[in-house]
């Protein structure tokens, strides 16, 4: 699995209005997923679910999605809430606090918005009734009918009006698709269900169609193993046969089971919008995102991959967050334990490949660049813009676990949009980047670790989140600084130079404050999470039995590393606490890398059940000591191995 998910709360919720942070998910405020994305009047609207977390057992599938509502844009990047547009408990025929408002969508006819919708019935007559409710604009208010759509039945309507004014609602999950032809109020059915046909077997779910250059592309989540992926088939009539054409975009591999898309046209470019549990960490909490899709000359699209980059503009006098990258090979993002979310990029070398493309520059005239890291190893960050290197970063080794603000010259001054390119020198082990920031001469930037709080000289919480790019002037009037009685002690860097003067701070300055908080160790005697891990690879946490979190959803090929045990003398055994659904595969216990010594090895064997846990011990055949990392390597075939809880050495 590529990414890594910890639950996380999510950001403290806004007032409607434009949302900042539009890089993926854009929707950061509320929980989201099932995104339809329309164009009307040059606006882009966005017509998702919602997700929440029920109080009771309600809504189906541990989904808890009581309402809608609707998001819209101008430039991909500011969007807004304009509010919720209908409920659960504002549907007549929809089962009061039922918590079953699934999958969306919202077209336009002769002036009139129709909002069509899922929901658990009054009348018990089938799991999920489809409705309509119109409205005079996109935004609402929207009448929901007393009654719902009589004829059909299922759940993620979608509705496609063609060229020649026929309307069509597709719809369904399970083996099969339906599709039935509307009458022009849009309101009640003019044929009967037809099956989809030309599809592949396996669940199918969230039919979208749309067509282009007289195509229609009949696109579905499909799952014929395991998670959905995001597929498509062509036909020459909304009414098909269609002919499967493969996926566009991947399943997810870390315990994410659905997504629920949708295709548009906007300004020139095709965006492809969906979910996932990015923000959570949890599959019943679910955020959307967008990514730009592109068609071969044949009408084909090509496979692409889900981004944290998005489809925002980024400006070069914002900072830019360098997880939100365009191109990344032979590193990882990974997300924090900040109480807000942050991903960070790591695991870094001189092989690593980092662009972030399409970077505005206007005609701000910017002398400096800064660039907030971590590294326990002095190294070489070279910044170039397309082929001509602008700046080269000099960071200093650092404490594990500490982050610096290291500001160097701009060698050229340039306009308009470029692509950024990072190359990596020296010893790049424990290199980590969050964001880089360019500065004028007359500017003062402040970046923080998340863990420590900022006070004026009045010893008043400052609203600063991670950085904050000042004016001297305002830079003196707010004066930040850190607080002797503050829970989390830290320290401050001036221009990457530890400095307790902060008055002394100059145009042109960079400060970091930075928490002193030393790395947690473990008594590999007296047992330990296996959460608790100092890096990983495509493990993700999850709620354990026996208490706290256990890693799960691992594959062939994941592994965890320890670098924080304290061994005070040489282990005779080691126990580990296992649970799986499947026979087969092992669990190997290595030193100082994946294919290090080997320690221990572990066969997988059914517990039955995920949460049924196992108590296995082995002999530890190798000697190893407080300065060795442990890493645990899962092997295996294909799918989920096993869920580990703790280790113990003897």
């Amino acid at each position: 699995m590529n990414i890594n998910l910890r639950k996380l709360t999510l950001l403290i919720g806004l007032c409607w209005g434009a949302l900042a942070q539009a890089q993926n998910p854009f929707i950061t405020h509320r929980f989201s997923a099932d995104p339809t994305a329309r164009v009307i009047n040059d606006t882009l609207f966005v017509f998702p679910s919602s997700d929440t977390t029920c109080s009771q057992i309600k809504g189906n599938n541990g989904f808890c999605m009581p309402d809608y509502h609707v998001y819209s844009t101008v430039d991909l990047t500011n969007w807004t809430d304009h509010g919720e547009i209908l409920s659960h408990n504002t549907v007549p025929w929809v089962e009061e606090d039922s918590y079953g408002m699934w999958a969306p969508d919202c077209i336009e006819k002769d002036g009139k918005y129709y909002f069509y919708f899922p929901a658990m019935p009054k009348d018990k007559s089938k799991f999920r009734r489809i409705g309509v409710a119109v409205a005079d604009t996109p935004t609402g208010p929207y009448t929901p009918e007393t009654h719902y759509i009589e004829g059909i039945e299922g759940i993620d309507p979608n509705a496609f009006i063609d060229d020649d004014g026929r309307i069509y609602l597709y719809y369904g999950g399970g083996e099969k698709l339906f599709w039935v032809e509307l009458n022009q109020d849009m309101k009640t059915i003019k044929t009967k269900p037809q099956v989809v046909q030309g599809l592949p077997p396996k669940y199918k779910e969230g039919p979208f169609m749309f067509k282009r250059k007289g195509k229609y592309y009949f696109t579905f989540p499909h799952a014929p193993g395991g998670s959905e992926e995001i597929a498509y088939a062509v036909g020459d009539s909304p009414k098909g046969p269609f002919t499967y054409k493969g996926k566009v975009l991947e399943r997810w591999k870390d315990g994410c089971w659905t997504n629920h898309h949708s295709f548009v046209e906007y300004k020139g470019e095709w965006f492809l919008f969906y979910h996932h549990m990015d923000l959570s960490g949890n599959k019943h909490r679910r955020s959307i995102c967008a990514d730009r899709v592109y068609f071969d000359e044949e009408g084909n699209i090509p496979e692409i991959k889900a981004t944290y980059r998005g489809i925002s503009k980024m400006f070069a006098k914002d900072a830019i967050q360098v997880d939100k990258y365009s191109v990344m090979e032979n590193a990882k993002v990974e997300k924090t334990g900040a109480e807000q979310p942050n991903w960070v990029v790591k695991r870094i070398s001189e092989h690593t490949k980092l662009a972030i493309k399409d970077i505005d520059f206007e005609k701000e005239k910017f002398t400096q660049v800064a660039l907030f890291a971590s590294a326990i190893n002095e190294a070489e960050v070279d910044l170039f813009v397309g082929n001509k290197k602008m700046a080269t970063f000099k960071l200093p080794k650092m404490k594990e676990g500490e982050w610096r603000l290291v500001k160097t010259d701009v060698l050229f001054k340039t306009k308009g949009m470029q692509d950024l390119n990072f190359i990596f020198r020296g010893n790049t082990e424990g290199l980590a980047l969050d964001w880089v920031q360019f500065m004028k001469k007359d500017e003062v930037l402040v970046g923080k670790t998340p863990d420590i709080k900022l006070f004026n000289e009045m010893h008043q919480r400052l609203n600063i989140e991670a950085y904050k790019l000042y004016t001297l002037k305002e830079f003196k009037a707010e004066t930040p600084q850190l607080s002797k009685h503050a829970l989390v002690k830290g320290k401050c860097y001036i221009n990457g130079e530890l400095s307790e003067d902060i008055t002394s701070v100059q145009e042109g300055d960079v400060i970091a404050f930075t928490s002193d908080k030393a790395k947690k160790m473990y008594n590999a005697f007296g047992g330990f999470k296996a959460s608790n891990f100092s890096d990983q690879e495509g493990v993700n946490l999850e709620p354990c039995r026996l208490g706290g979190q256990n890693i799960g959803y691992i594959e062939n090929g994941d592994y965890v590393m320890y670098n924080n045990l304290i061994f005070d003398r040489q282990p005779k055994q080691v126990t580990i606490n296992m649970a799986s659904v499947n026979d087969g595969g092992s669990i190997e216990l290595r030193k100082n890398s994946v294919n290090g010594e080997m320690l221990a090895r572990f066969d997988i064997k059914s517990t039955g059940g995920w949460q049924e846990w196992s108590s296995l011990t082995s002999e530890v055949a190798a000697s190893i000591n407080s300065t060795d990392k442990l890493f645990v390597v899962f092997k295996g075939t294909d799918g989920f191995l096993c869920n580990l809880a703790d280790i113990k050495f003897n």
